[in-house]
């Protein structure tokens, strides 16, 4: 990428989203650097008020670097400025990106055409002392390029405008014409310098978070892929594993209750054969996106293997665990797969128990009750509910829901 490209927006074959988020970091670390910048000015320029612009209101004839009161009027402008500046910055911050978008391109713009003008008047009006050729213009310009992030051509839009207010001032109060054409010579090479560094600073950081955008969009889709199941979506047995032992552990300080529902697909091997392996992957994608649909947050799904899917409530009751597990087998049982050439129905058996007190062999205690309910789910008759006792011991006393 050419980092001085000028006029054409930089092209690194994003996608709008990542676009839209790489401008966002840019204006958010924006906000931040212009807050901080007007911290130092609010600082600096009280210091000067306090001992050089009122030592001299005081008295004229005080030994002071800058004897005219308009350097006051200038320095407290500067410092009403940053204070209001840095008000707008918190405001903005607040609020969401996209009530304030417009408000947000804005901002940093006016700001920095304000402070800059301000500080291109100062350095005019010291063209007025003989001999004095300092420019406290340019080395602030020069500050503004590095640190803030401004596009071309917008950066040359921004800083043209206080830089035209330091050309005038030259040629206002600059009586000496030899200083004067030496100023403009300078000052339109620190210029074009200053547009070329500007440039280069937004292009750079950019690119660079637009790499760093893109890195941690991989990076989560690697981590996706590492702990999702690549058919249903839904959580591979080692991810599901590794967050119920960590519900496991909050829920064994707190004392309180979680269910398991077991879930196998009615005569799958039957759509497998008769239908095909493809329309058997969909069957499982529809099912996936009903448990999907009807799960809490708090919750966890995984493809436990084959047809099987087990589901953790978090907190949930043996009762809310049975509603639940209703709900999810009606719409199984009303949902019509439509494939290419078919349209079949399906329905599947649960089997649900409790996880309470939680010590050590819980979850596979109440695993194994579960799996044994839904075996008695499905030698009842398939296509229904089977609650597994609390009493783990007790393999006898199992009542259907439904």
């Amino acid at each position: 990428m050419n980092k001085l490209y000028f006029l054409k927006k930089l092209d690194l074959n994003l996608t709008e989203d990542q676009k839209a988020t790489v401008i966002n970091d840019i204006n958010v670390t924006n906000l931040e650097r212009m807050k901080l910048i007007l911290i130092i000015f609010i600082i600096v320029e009280i210091l000067f008020i306090l001992f050089n612009d009122i030592p001299y209101l005081i008295n004229h004839s005080s030994n002071v670097i800058w004897n005219d009161s308009k350097y006051f009027i200038l320095h407290s402008l500067n410092v009403i400025v940053s204070f209001v500046g840095i008000i707008l910055i918190k405001l903005l911050t607040k609020y969401s990106k996209n009530k304030f978008r417009l408000m947000n391109k804005l901002l940093i713009p006016t700001l920095t055409i304000l402070i800059l003008s301000s500080m291109a008047i100062i350095s005019a009006l010291d063209q007025a002392k003989p001999g004095n050729v300092s420019s406290v213009f340019i080395a602030n310009l020069i500050i503004f390029s590095s640190i803030i992030m401004l596009r071309a051509p917008l950066n040359l839009a921004v800083y043209s405008i206080p830089f035209l207010a330091y050309l005038s001032g030259l040629v206002i109060f600059q009586n000496d014409i030899n200083l004067l054409v030496t100023n403009i010579i300078n000052g339109f090479i620190f210029f074009l310098a200053i547009i070329i560094i500007s440039t280069g600073v937004y292009n750079s950081n950019y690119e660079k978070i637009a790499q760093n955008i893109i890195l941690r969009e991989i990076n989560t889709k690697l981590n996706y892929i590492s702990s999702h199941d690549s058919l249903t979506e839904l959580l591979n047995r080692r991810s599901f594993s590794n967050h119920v032992s960590e519900k496991m552990r909050i829920i064994g300080k707190s004392k309180k209750v979680a269910s398991l529902i077991l879930i196998d697909v009615d005569h799958f091997k039957h759509v497998n054969d008769k239908f095909g392996h493809s329309v058997g992957d969909t069957v499982l994608k529809e099912i996936s996106n009903i448990i999907i649909k009807h799960i809490k947050t708090t919750d966890l799904a995984t493809r436990w293997g084959g047809e099987e899917f087990l589901i953790f409530l978090f907190e949930t009751s043996i009762n809310e665990a049975c509603v639940l597990a209703e709900n999810i087998r009606q719409e199984i049982q009303n949902k019509v797969i439509v494939t290419d050439k078919f349209q079949i129905q399906i329905t599947a058996s649960f089997g649900i128990s409790l996880l309470k007190d939680n010590f050590s062999k819980s979850f596979d205690t109440s695993f194994k009750s579960a799996d044994v309910a839904l075996y008695k789910a499905k030698s009842q008759g398939r296509n229904r509910i089977v609650i597994a006792p609390e009493d783990s011991n007790n393999t006898f006393s199992f009542r259907n829901a439904y």
